[in-house]
């Protein structure tokens, strides 16, 4: 991480040295100034992909407070300029920009239809399917491997079988293996879902706790998948609630300890932790 102040880096992604701007974007990973959000959207068309890309991840990390401007700026943008702010809006995983993720799907840029219909997917936009499988006659062999993944997320009957056609029309034997893979996992979820767990994908813990040094924000989001989810792994709910502590978010640390309770009621010495930091923040 760069020591750049907050005032510093804003002022210098514009700066005419590449190197300089790398630094400037380095240092606004895992910020939640909504101030940042008009710079980082410029940066979306900066003239260096790394500092694109990055610029992308930090807004869609910033979530619902970024979700409404990215929106506009997606809706008025196009070409290649479009790519990143769809991608920020992806991982923004607010269920508000499904319609114009679908109106996207039929962009005149193959890259902005890519993430759009692989976003339709991850946000689990199962209406949708109409939309997703028209992806699935695209000229772009991108966009169509999307589409599938897409299906395979929805991971309903209708999904599968709009697999199953598209792996029966298809002649390219690649395509045919995306095709198998996304049907297993599909049904892979089906079962998950009928045996009443919740689905959610998650990143290995040891990835997680890197991203501790170098990206908070983005480290939080995911230890919350662990959450959401239910996992039997106590150690999630441990750093989320060390992370939410240093932050001062008392209620959220409250809400991870609660839910920890819940899931390790029958465990009494994973409980035993979580009953005892509870008390202490009573």
């Amino acid at each position: 991480m760069t020591n750049l102040s907050f005032d510093d880096a804003i002022s210098k992604l514009s700066d005419e040295d590449v190197k300089v701007r790398k630094e400037a974007i380095e240092s606004l990973v895992g910020i939640t100034d909504e101030s940042a959000i008009e710079p980082l959207i410029k940066a979306t068309t900066d003239d260096n992909a790394q500092v694109r890309f990055k610029a992308a991840e930090i807004l869609g990390n910033m979530g619902e407070m970024a979700v409404d401007k990215l929106i506009e700026e997606f809706s008025n943008a196009e070409g290649k300029n479009k790519r990143f702010l769809a991608f920020a809006l992806k991982e923004t995983e607010n269920s508000k920009v499904v319609p114009y993720f679908v109106e996207a799907t039929e962009d005149e840029d193959f890259g902005v239809r890519k993430v759009a219909v692989r976003a339709l997917g991850e946000l689990q936009a199962a209406d949708e399917l109409d939309s997703i499988s028209r992806c699935l006659q695209d000229e772009d062999w991108g966009v169509r491997l999307a589409a599938i993944q897409s299906l395979g997320d929805l991971a309903t009957d209708e999904s599968i079988k709009a697999i199953k056609d598209a792996r029966k029309a298809e002649k390219d034997e690649d395509f045919k293996k995306s095709c198998n893979k996304a049907i297993k996992k599909a049904q892979k979820r089906q079962k998950a879902k009928a045996s009443g767990k919740s689905v959610v994908k998650v990143i290995p813990m040891s990835t997680i706790k890197e991203w501790e040094k170098t990206n908070m924000q983005k480290a939080i989001k995911e230890y919350e998948r662990y959450v959401e989810s239910k996992q039997a792994k106590d150690a999630p709910y441990k750093r989320l609630c060390v992370l939410y502590r240093k932050a001062n978010d008392y209620d959220n640390e409250v809400r991870v300890i609660e839910t920890a309770i819940e899931v390790f009621a029958d465990n009494d010495k994973k409980l035993s932790y979580f009953e005892k930091r509870l008390a202490k923040l009573k």
